[in-house]
């Protein structure tokens, strides 16, 4: 049985130790795929799914313009 899996953030070389990558993830880490990269939960929001959460502050259109319909379709 393992004693844990130690996790270091990229960015700011936060320490912690968990018995599993899922117990990693529910304790807010963010981890990569290729479990190269591990961000601690201060940092993580930035690095989350390419900044994904800044994506819905943008606006598309500018004011006053309107998508009507979508054509060819």
């Amino acid at each position: 049985m393992r004693n844990g899996i130690y996790y270091k953030c990229n960015d700011c070389s936060t320490f912690a130790q968990f018995p599993s990558y899922k117990k990693a993830r529910s304790a807010g880490w963010a981890v990569s795929k290729t479990y190269l990269d591990c961000y601690c939960p201060k940092c993580a929001p930035a690095h989350r799914n390419g900044g994904a959460t800044k994506a819905n502050d943008k606006q598309l259109l500018p004011d006053g313009w309107e998508q009507l319909k979508i054509v060819n379709l």
